[in-house]
């Protein structure tokens, strides 16, 4: 059976190469995406932000409806479900 690859605690990117995680370090929690140059989580409304474009670009949504789409995922997230 296949191990399951990482997630980031963020965005819930799926993490399969060192390149995918902070730094490229596989013990980080998490994704290159969201993390600064030193490898800390960058600020909600960045990360938010981020989400919201892809799903713009992705999927073909309108910026609110990415918005709030990108708002519900990262509420499920670890780094951000005790945000308030």
């Amino acid at each position: 059976m296949a191990e399951k690859c990482p997630a980031c605690g963020s965005c819930g990117m799926p993490m399969e190469k060192p390149e995918d995680f902070a730094l490229g370090d596989v013990t980080r929690p998490y994704c290159l995406h969201c993390t600064d140059a030193r490898g800390e989580l960058l600020p909600f409304d960045k990360v938010l932000e981020t989400n919201a474009r892809f799903y713009v670009e992705s999927q073909g949504v309108t910026p609110a409806a990415a918005d709030a789409m990108a708002r519900a995922m990262l509420a499920d997230m670890p780094a951000w479900r005790d945000r308030h």
